[in-house]
């Protein structure tokens, strides 16, 4: 009789735990923000981006330009090769390797450049909105805010996006 009452008792003193927490965790609120919208959207965001654009646009255009040089010079290389040599494929293949891996690497070196600054440009961005999530979270009263695109999150309600208040809070700022 005794082991029986136990887990009776344990049973429904867990079951009036839940209940508490239950009650807790209703009384919370949390919001989401999607980070990529900020950056994206925001006047500094669109500020970063244009640097961008304006620092690295020409060298994207030149790159966009060698490729297409490149796909015309294989292009040409299949059409004319049943007219060629033996000799002229193989010197003709080692000639577009040799642009292609040059490409590789020079293009290579570009994005590892354009990856540093859009990291350096992200940072200028961030801080200013971290200010603007916490000003609208404390002026919403949210107990938390999660980045919407970040695992996991299993679910989020669409009255629990802040990111519009926050991008408006940024560009006040």
């Amino acid at each position: 009789m005794i082991t029986i009452r136990k887990p009776l008792v344990a049973c429904v003193l867990g079951i009036s735990l839940l209940g508490g927490v239950a009650i807790d965790a209703s009384a919370q609120t949390i919001g989401f923000v999607d980070m990529q919208r900020v950056l994206e959207e925001s006047a500094l965001g669109k500020a970063a981006q244009a640097e961008l654009d304006t620092r690295f646009g020409d060298q994207q255009q030149a790159f966009t330009q060698r490729e297409q040089e490149i796909r015309q010079m294989q292009a040409a290389l299949e059409r004319d090769k049943p007219l060629m040599s033996k000799e002229q494929v193989e010197k003709r293949e080692t000639e577009l390797r040799a642009l292609i891996e040059q490409f590789e690497k020079d293009f290579n070196a570009v994005q590892r450049e354009v990856m540093q600054v859009q990291q350096e440009q992200g940072q200028r961005v961030l801080a200013p909105a971290r200010k603007a999530i916490d000003t609208v979270a404390k002026k919403a009263k949210l107990t938390a805010v999660f980045e919407s695109t970040q695992a996991g999150l299993l679910y989020m309600g669409d009255d629990a996006d802040i990111t519009d208040q926050v991008i408006k809070a940024l560009n006040a700022q």
